[in-house]
């Protein structure tokens, strides 16, 4: 799929803030919540929440504001500070993300909310240039996944983005990264996945196929995680293919780069 996705147009202007697509929630939430029974919600307003987390995805920063903007549960603050870090981090704002992220760890009492918290905090870190800082707060991270997380879904995204930072920390560190947590493809062309991929969406697919495919330098993983990405990972993918020497790619990339709609201010 190499036509660049355009984060949708929608007019922000109206008060009620805007249901992501169907098709966008379909492929952008994790199989253990269902917006419409209620299953997987953590509290009521947890449901705008996620909206704010698909509009993000789809590269409109402005629509996920007016979701997040919108909750005032004491209890999903940490969660709504982690969600936009995640904006700011991924258009390479890793200081304003931080400042977000710092004081909402401080703040949380949910276990995964707190290990989601230090992953992120690894990953503005390292994106800060301050590796001894973020290999800590990812051994934190993976220390609180072993002992103080209660299993589920939940847990297992945080995993998954667990085994991504430690790519970057391992990169910034001068080492090799671990590949196991990282998908693979079989002798066949099947994909292998860990099994922690069961509890995410096609966003982790996606970006477990771009760690993936830079680690073992195989294009042909990229090309799968182009096939999964939305626009707010799409042009990060398509990078990474230039870099791998595929024609075009970095163009596309920074082209599409220029249509994502930031977090507002």
């Amino acid at each position: 799929m190499d036509t660049e996705p355009t984060p949708p147009a929608v007019d922000a202007t109206d008060t009620q803030a805007p249901v992501p697509p169907a098709p966008a929630l379909a492929a952008l939430l994790p199989p253990d919540v269902d917006l419409g029974n209620g299953v997987g919600l953590r509290h009521p307003a947890a449901r705008s929440v996620w909206y704010g987390v698909v509009w993000g995805r789809l590269g409109r920063g402005d629509l996920a504001a007016l979701h997040l903007d919108a909750i005032s549960e004491p209890q999903l603050q940490p969660w709504i500070a982690a969600e936009r870090g995640r904006l700011r981090r991924e258009l390479g704002d890793h200081a304003g993300a931080a400042g977000l992220e710092a004081p909402a760890l401080r703040m949380a009492t949910d276990p995964v909310d707190r290990v989601m918290l230090l992953v992120s905090l690894a990953a503005d870190a390292v994106g800060l240039g301050d590796v001894e800082v973020a290999a800590r707060r990812l051994d934190d991270a993976q220390r609180h996944l072993a002992t103080a997380t209660p299993p589920g879904p939940r847990a297992q995204r945080q995993r998954l983005r667990a085994s991504w930072v430690a790519v970057e920390v391992a990169w910034a560190s001068g080492r090799t990264p671990d590949e196991r947590p990282l998908p693979r493809l079989a002798a066949d062309g099947a994909l292998r996945l860990d099994g922690a991929y069961e509890a995410g969406s096609g966003f982790h697919l996606a970006k477990g196929l771009l760690f993936a495919g830079v680690v073992r330098q195989q294009p042909a993983l990229l090309d799968r995680a182009l096939a999964h990405a939305p626009p707010a990972l799409w042009w990060a993918v398509q990078l990474a293919r230039g870099a791998a020497g595929i024609p075009g790619a970095e163009e596309a990339g920074w082209r599409a780069r220029t249509s994502i709609v930031p977090l507002p201010a």
